[in-house]
């Protein structure tokens, strides 16, 4: 059997009578190692984030849930004037606040038959963690 090369007659040679070392150089090994720990330490710190932002991610994702619920929970649009709420709910804390929203004092003739009211939601967990949302909810003017 006949083989052909492609190059030089002495760089084949040297690779079929094992005259070439296999594996990897000291310094290569080195280089390799040194490329892998650079990756490691500027990864590092942004996994230990990712790791902390997942160990939280249960409590908030609770808390969005509660929070919804209280905004979407049936409004008492009796009593809705300058309410404030809160209580405890699974470990969860929660505070509704409704105050009316100011606007200009209408003319006789311009006299609106709903009244707009901002109704402000907050869910506390863990030692400082906090979501809030807001939102307007509208209410009868009184006297219609």
């Amino acid at each position: 059997m006949k083989f052909v090369s492609i190059g030089t007659p002495e760089a084949s040679r040297s690779r079929r009578d094992g005259g070439g070392q296999a594996g990897f150089s000291l310094l290569e090994a080195l280089v390799s190692l040194a490329v892998i720990l650079a990756f490691a330490g500027v990864l590092g710190p942004h996994l230990s984030q990712a790791r902390r932002i997942m160990a939280h991610a249960d409590g908030r994702v609770a808390a969005q849930v509660l929070l919804r619920s209280l905004l979407d929970a049936p409004f008492d649009r009796s009593s809705v004037a300058d309410l404030s709420r809160d209580g405890e709910t699974a470990g969860l804390r929660w505070r509704v606040v409704s105050e009316p929203v100011a606007a200009a004092a209408p003319r006789a003739a311009d006299r609106l038959n709903w009244q707009a009211y901002r109704v402000m939601a907050s869910v506390m967990w863990g030692s400082d963690q906090v979501i809030t949302a807001e939102t307007i909810r509208l209410r009868r003017a009184p006297g219609r």
